[in-house]
């Protein structure tokens, strides 16, 4: 333990102190464009590299010197297909930050990446759902391919959407993988993530580096992984209803950003400046805008897990604030617009 926490310290210290350089062998950029990308100077998207050589150090420490603080055994094959489902994501991120990739082209890699992993490693394979609210559980059976699919893909995709400012995605995924902490038996890799984590939000919030696709999809792959597993395997999360209070607020977002797009009909997958932290922002400075986003993070999952509340009612809660906050934001923005531009 305490050769991985210190070689952690020295790697991330040295990534500190070497950004520059870093980011010059890397050379992937975020350019501003005026429009989508309004920062001033070109940032690195680095969030990715960052964690995973964090991760080669991590397995490479575990494996050599303290193989015994890992106590779950994974099979050859799951070995094989977690780390094609993670690194694939990862690659397909790095492609899209260089290359600017077509929203339908990264959609269907997705899919066939999904597909591969879930063929290899059924352990993934979502086969039934348990509600907090009702008794029995819904056996998938045949339909249990495309919806752990549709999950993936879901999932991805709102975590995507949901980044757009600095710390907002760093801060969700450090909740995220916090409340894993608390409630898995897997006492060491989720704090890990949080102090990989921690490093990454400080040059965020400095504007050194943004977390780019290549970090969002890296994250996204690992939280899939986690969830699937801690759900499926290990028995600590019971719930599919506790997994959705994790993820409500991207995919609240996703689901009424497509909805919006393809009404006013434009293609649901090219960005606008209409999500939650863009409207939120535009009234609020960035420290207010992420406190605001983390109180609708936890939110739900407090009033779930910790107060007992049920499902529906924490649902009704949750679903008028957004709905209150959306609307009231979209009014002011239009107003603060109109001033603007007057």
């Amino acid at each position: 333990m305490i050769k991985l926490l210190f070689s952690l310290l020295i790697l991330n210290l040295l990534i500190f102190f070497n950004i520059n350089k870093i980011s010059k062998i890397i050379n992937i950029y975020d350019k501003p464009d005026n429009k989508l990308k309004i920062h001033k100077s070109i940032i690195p998207l680095l969030g990715g590299f960052i964690i995973i050589s964090n991760l080669f150090l991590f397995i490479f420490i575990i494996c050599i010197f303290d193989s015994g603080i890992i106590k779950i055994n994974f099979s050859i094959r799951e070995n094989i297909s977690i780390c094609f489902f993670v690194f694939s994501f990862f690659l397909l991120g790095i492609i899209d930050d260089k290359y600017k990739l077509n929203p339908e082209k990264k959609f269907f890699i997705s899919i066939f990446s999904s597909i591969l992993v879930i063929t290899l490693n059924q352990e993934l394979l979502i086969t039934n759902l348990k509600f907090s609210f009702f008794e029995n559980r819904f056996f998938l059976n045949d339909f249990s391919y495309f919806f752990t699919i549709f999950c993936i893909i879901i999932l991805v995709n709102a975590l995507n959407f949901y980044d757009g400012i600095n710390g907002q995605s760093i801060t969700f995924f450090i909740i995220i993988f916090g409340y894993l902490t608390l409630v898995s038996q897997n006492f060491i890799f989720y704090p890990f993530i949080i102090f990989c984590l921690i490093f990454v939000l400080i040059l965020n919030l400095k504007n050194k580096i943004f977390m780019g696709d290549n970090g969002i999809y890296l994250l996204s792959s690992v939280l899939i992984l986690s969830l699937i597993y801690e759900y499926n395997e290990f028995k600590t999360i019971k719930f599919a209803d506790e997994i959705f209070f994790l993820l409500i607020l991207p995919g609240y977002d996703l689901l009424r950003l497509t909805v919006t797009r393809v009404f006013m009909g434009r293609n649901p997958f090219y960005g606008d400046r209409n999500h939650i932290h863009h409207l939120i922002k535009n009234r609020f400075s960035l420290l207010k805008t992420n406190m605001i986003l983390i109180f609708l993070i936890l939110l739900p999952i407090l009033l779930f897990n910790y107060a007992g509340m049920h499902f529906l009612i924490v649902l009704a809660i949750f679903t008028f604030i957004y709905i209150f906050l959306i609307t009231k934001l979209s009014k002011n923005d239009k107003k603060y617009y109109y001033r603007k531009n007057k």
